[in-house]
């Protein structure tokens, strides 16, 4: 379940021709438009953000790779701030403090010349993960995880006030991945089949959920944008509504549209695992 950050009671005066901002409370009465840090978010733009440092260069979209400064910036994104703690030194960073992004990002370059894999995990679907315990454990809850192909570590995120620290890991060489096509072909596939059958359920799932935008680094073909967008985007919604049980009135029907959205949600979180993690041409 998502975590829900309070801000404190506070109103502005809004002045001629400008609008209210507060906090939602019942004393300004005005959404917050603050957004807490999603961790499977980070975890997508960190994927990609490092597979489009790591992978050869194409002439034909990219000749040259950013620096570490700007992909740190768009790995950040909407949030405060991202911070990464190495407390075995497996990046050769600080142990005792935390570091900066752009700091790992350099190192992590370093260390694994091929490539990185996402990881969506969920209790008894660990997808790619390989082990050990502790990274599958951090994994999970976390719901999320970004993979050396080849280096032996993992970054796990965690969300700390308005940002993000990434946990380095040891890790295992992930379990190969289904490819891109054979990913979008089999959630093709559970979408006709499971939302046959939350039709014929009858249940509605209450409100649709906003989902974030998130754009592919420029070495991504561009028709994975439009995968990405379609996956994520029911991931998110699937997300959303194993948390709440709709109209369902009987137990039989809760437990019934639980195990169609826990059918649906594993092909769409593997589309984009795939869509992040599968190297051009492939």
């Amino acid at each position: 379940m998502r975590k829900t950050y309070k801000t404190s009671p506070v109103r502005a005066v809004a002045g001629p021709g400008t609008a209210e901002v507060g906090c939602g409370c019942t004393v300004c009465g005005v959404s917050d438009p603050y957004d807490p840090p999603d961790p499977v978010a980070a975890a997508v733009r960190l994927c990609t953000q490092l597979n489009a440092l790591t992978w050869p260069p194409d002439e034909g979209r990219a000749g040259v790779r950013p620096s570490v400064e700007v992909t740190a910036a768009e790995i950040i994104g909407p949030d405060a701030a991202h911070h990464v703690i190495d407390r075995e030194g497996l990046l050769g960073l600080d142990p005792l403090n935390a570091s900066e992004l752009a700091t790992a990002l350099a190192a992590s370059t370093v260390f694994e010349p091929t490539g990185w894999q996402l990881v969506l995990p969920q209790p008894g679907r660990l997808g790619a993960l390989a082990g050990p315990p502790e990274l599958s454990a951090a994994a999970v809850e976390a719901g999320a995880a970004v993979v050396a192909a080849t280096a032996g570590f993992a970054f796990v995120p965690s969300i700390v006030g308005r940002g993000v620290q990434w946990q380095v890991l040891r890790a295992a060489r992930p379990r190969p991945a289904a490819t891109w096509y054979e990913a979008e072909r089999a959630l093709s596939e559970a979408v006709l089949e499971i939302g046959r059958a939350l039709s014929a359920l009858d249940v509605s799932g209450g409100d649709r959920p906003r989902v974030r935008s998130l754009t592919l680094p420029r070495r991504y073909e561009p028709r994975r944008q439009t995968s990405l967008d379609k996956a994520f985007g029911l991931y998110e919604a699937c997300r959303v509504a194993l948390d709440d049980d709709g109209t369902a009135i009987s137990s039989y029907e809760m437990i019934t549209r639980r195990q169609h959205l826990q059918q649906l949600i594993g092909p769409a979180a593997e589309l984009v695992c795939a869509v992040c993690s599968t190297p051009p041409g492939h």
